[in-house]
């Protein structure tokens, strides 16, 4: 009898601790998948850089000989990171900016007192390029006033309104953006600063919409930039990442907003060369643009989804602007996909079979056109702020671009391949866009009119994912180099001065003039001190 109770004591112990394991797998099955689909509750903790630097998170102390009672500082001393979560440096301060007037104080204020000068927006670019250690940062995003002239189509905007600020405003209007960036997060002083592009595809990038600007120089003067009046600053502001002066507002040519008819079809890389000049190229009908290509292993690098939205015949019924719907689905699939094959496999069926038929398209009342086609309007498709990248996990989604000759694109995506395989990389996204000829800026991405290969990666805050991360990138510039590309400058700096001479030949002249226009260095960047500082005007 006893042997037999032993027995089922046994017997309970051990289901009991089989049912405490499968509780406890439960239990962290569910926390896990909790922390894939639910938004932050609290800002990252970015407390990380790379590479080490241990001077650039340590306490700034500054002596001030000038008061400061006029500045509206909103942080005095301590941190500020960008969106890469890698670049956390200590600063004399970040001052509010709601008026000009707070812009020239605040130049002043930093040349009396020998501070150096940056300007942020939503600090989106990746490399330090809003701010420099001991810096004083001027957060644009409360100086955001608009106006626009409907009959000649310009919107005049301050330097710190959003693109969704924007599309707001102009929806009620019945009109939308000509060319922003994909995400309408970022502000329009950061977007021209970068000379960004989307899925706009003509004019792809926003330097040929913007008509005019007014730019505050380091000695205070305001002056208007523009194709006819001092066309060389315009040249320079446009894509010289604040080192010039401050982007006060701009006259941006905007469009009616439409309606379009969503048609995606899948090829292989290889062929869209010929289907963009095919369906794309020159077509008046194609009103917006990109491509998706695979990193599911099953089909990795070697199928595109090519995405298109072109006019409908009725442009009368113009949907109000909708908010943004639920993204906690969204989020899981993409945090899903950084832990590996099966996740990423999962994404591109869900995308490919599941997407098209949840995708936000209006009414076949509201369109008045067939029941079975996508219809959307302008605004609403280019509405997007990407709600489900921000997340609750414990790493960094890091964006890289390349733009590469048209005929060299499946050269290319065989060497993307290979990279990043190679060395490891966590590769979660490549978007295809089309960016034309910039004979415009000084410096130019687009030597020719190019396919843009937008990457994204993400990686744990770490060295090790850090250095494959900066190898990773190194390979990729030689890779678009050797076949007459170039690189995207708004991230990372993980480039050498040689990279970067290889790819923007005209990068001495750009430094140089900007020793001509600020001698002082007044405007400075984390991009400027590592490449341009000192130049002698010879050579980097």
């Amino acid at each position: 009898m006893n042997r037999i109770k032993r027995f089922f004591d046994k017997k309970m112990v051990r289901v009991s601790a089989l049912l405490i394991v499968v509780v406890i797998f439960i239990t962290l099955t569910a926390r896990k998948i909790y922390n894939y689909a639910a938004a932050p509750d609290k800002e990252k903790d970015c407390n990380f850089t790379f590479p080490t630097n241990p001077d650039q998170t340590k306490s700034t102390t500054i002596f001030i000989k000038i008061p400061e009672q006029t500045i509206p500082f909103v942080q005095k001393g301590g941190f500020i990171n960008d969106a890469s979560c890698l670049n956390k440096t200590a600063v004399h301060g970040i001052v509010d900016v709601a008026k000009i007037e707070d812009i020239q104080n605040a130049l002043q204020f930093a040349q009396k007192n020998n501070l150096q000068v940056t300007s942020a927006g939503q600090r989106h670019s990746m490399g330090g390029q809003s701010f420099v250690q001991g810096g004083l940062v001027l957060d644009m995003r409360n100086f955001n006033q608009m106006k626009v002239d409907k009959e000649r189509k310009i919107l005049t905007v301050q330097s710190g309104a959003t693109w969704k600020e924007v599309q707001k405003f102009l929806d009620a209007q019945g009109l939308a953006v000509k060319a922003m960036q994909s995400i309408n997060i970022f502000t329009i002083g950061g977007t021209l600063s970068v000379n960004a592009h989307g899925i706009a595809h003509d004019p792809g990038i926003v330097t040929p919409t913007v008509k005019s600007m007014r730019v505050m120089l380091p000695n205070g003067e305001i002056k208007t930039a523009s194709l006819e009046e001092n066309p060389e600053l315009f040249r320079l502001v446009l894509g010289g990442y604040g080192l010039f002066g401050v982007i006060l507002d701009a006259d941006l040519e905007v469009v009616d907003n439409e309606i379009y008819t969503l048609k995606t079809d899948y090829l292989l890389p290889q062929d869209f060369p010929q289907y963009y000049r095919d369906h794309i190229e020159n077509n008046d009908e194609v009103g917006l643009f990109y491509g998706r290509l695979s990193v599911s292993p099953s089909s990795y690098l070697r199928e595109m989804a090519v995405h298109m939205y072109t006019k409908t015949a009725n442009q009368d019924a113009l949907p109000p602007l909708k908010s943004e719907g639920n993204s906690t689905l969204e989020r899981f699939v993409i945090n899903f996909s950084k832990t590996g094959s099966f996740g990423r496999w999962l994404r591109w069926v869900l995308e490919k079979h599941i997407e098209p038929s949840i995708h936000s398209c209006i009414s076949r009342n509201q369109a008045m056109s067939r029941e079975e086609d996508c219809i959307v309007t302008r605004n609403q498709e280019m509405y997007d702020s990407m709600e489900y990248l921000k997340n609750r996990l414990p790493d960094t989604d890091i964006l890289q671009e390349y733009f590469i000759p048209q005929d060299k694109m499946p050269e290319f995506v065989e060497n993307l391949g290979k990279i990043v395989q190679t060395n490891g990389a966590n590769l979660l996204n490549v978007t295809v866009r089309i960016v034309h000829q910039d004979n415009i800026t000084a410096l130019p991405y687009a030597k020719q009119d190019m396919f843009a290969f937008v990457l994204y990666f993400n990686q744990e805050l770490n060295d090790h994912d850090s250095k494959i991360l900066e190898q990773t990138t190194s390979d990729l510039i030689d890779a678009a180099t050797s076949l007459k590309g170039t690189f995207y400058l708004p991230y990372q700096l993980y480039y050498s001065k040689k990279q970067l001479q290889k790819a923007y030949p005209e990068i001495e002249s750009f430094f140089v003039a900007k020793r001509k226009i600020d001698p002082l260095e007044l405007f400075t960047n984390k991009f400027y001190e590592k490449y341009g500082k000192n130049l002698s005007g010879r050579h980097l």
